[in-house]
């Protein structure tokens, strides 16, 4: 299977992923703005968390489908440079690409961090609601 490289490809990989991403970036700002307006007389912690919550759940799932994508380029680039012969030439951009999914992958493990740190919160402030009601 030969990996062919050109604005085809490209317009679809801005369709199906980083205009899709881009929306739903944005609704989620805008989504974010409407529940702090609409809460803003409520218990601020509830509201904090809520917004922690959904925007480290969206870090999740966004990071999880860049590393997916970073990962299929980088293997498919160095695929077509071994198929090429032309690795000696470029080793540069063979190692670049061999270590780019490292990127996306720490910012998984860091959304992930965030989201297990909301939820241990959450955990201490429900203790100490509970603890102030009684």
């Amino acid at each position: 299977m030969e990996t062919i490289y050109t604005t085809e490809n490209f317009k679809i990989l801005l369709f199906y992923i980083i205009i899709p991403l881009t929306v739903v970036l944005i609704l989620f700002f805008i989504g974010t703005k409407i529940y702090t307006y609409l809460n803003k007389d409520k218990n601020s912690n509830d509201v904090n968390y809520a917004i922690n919550y959904w925007s480290n759940v969206l870090g999740i799932i966004f990071t999880a489908i860049l590393l997916s994508v970073s990962v299929g380029f980088a293997f498919a680039f160095i695929k077509t440079l071994h198929n090429l012969n032309i690795v000696e030439s470029n080793i540069v951009l063979y190692y670049f690409f061999m270590f780019f999914p490292i990127i996306p992958f720490l910012f998984l493990i860091f959304y992930i961090r965030k989201f297990l740190y909301n939820m241990r919160l959450k955990e201490k402030l429900d203790k100490e609601s509970e603890a102030n009601d009684s």
